[in-house]
């Protein structure tokens, strides 16, 4: 009789069975979330350990094995400066070459220029040459009875010869005519006539000496002495 008491005692009521049953339930959920959470942090600290470790101190990535070092690096700058210096060497080279060169042609073109200039001067070289010996040749052979007139023809006749070499040369003797407008292009006053007629003024009244012209380069020489017309000054009594 008392077994069976106790077994009635055991019994639950039925509405607070389910709620048992929805008690461990919940009591299992909370436990299967807590392993997971445990799951998925282990793993995160398992992936950043291996991050870490394969990750070099410092935060920089690996050397790349196909960049060059600094060996090569020196070795690739001293091959360009050699380079550049040889460059430099053949320039200076060829720039010493140039010089020498210039220099040459410098010298022909002196050597050239002293030869024509001789080459245009010979003619009259070579007449100063006969007029000197026939000077020479004149002093030494003058007669006894030599007077004034002859030494002036003798002097005039060389001064013809000299004309004829100027002429040769491209250089002809001019004298201008008495009453010429004066020209300070083709002539040199020496000297002043007063005159009384104002239409004279400024004209020439005589050659002390003839000028040279070039006749190629139409260009005076030397230029022609020359005494000018001069209006005379009025005195007191004609005023």
């Amino acid at each position: 009789m008392t077994f069976e008491t106790n077994s009635i005692n055991n019994l639950q009521p039925a509405e607070e069975i389910p709620a048992a049953e929805s008690t461990v339930e919940a009591e299992t959920s909370e436990e299967t979330e807590s392993s997971s959470e445990a799951s998925a942090d282990s793993s995160a600290e398992t992936s950043a350990e291996t991050s870490a470790e394969s990750e070099p101190a410092g935060g920089n990535s690996p050397p790349d094995p196909a960049a060059p070092t600094a060996e090569a690096l020196l070795t690739e700058i001293s091959a360009t400066l050699r380079e550049v210096a040889d460059q430099s060497g053949r320039y200076h080279t060829r720039a010493e070459q140039r010089e020498s060169v210039i220099d040459l042609l410098r010298t022909e073109l002196e050597v050239l220029r002293r030869g024509e200039r001789r080459g245009l001067l010979r003619p009259l070289l070579a007449d100063l040459c006969r007029l000197r010996g026939d000077l020479l040749s004149q002093s030494a052979a003058l007669p006894a009875d030599f007077d004034a007139g002859k030494a002036a023809d003798l002097l005039r006749s060389y001064a013809e010869t000299i004309e004829l070499t100027l002429d040769s040369n491209g250089v002809v003797t001019y004298a201008p005519e008495g009453g010429e407008p004066f020209d300070p292009r083709l002539h040199r006053r020496v000297g002043g006539e007063p005159t009384d007629d104002p239409a004279l003024a400024g004209h020439i009244a005589a050659v002390r000496r003839v000028g040279y012209l070039d006749i190629e380069a139409k260009s005076p020489i030397a230029a022609a002495e020359v005494t000018v017309f001069a209006a005379a000054k009025a005195t007191g009594g004609d005023q």
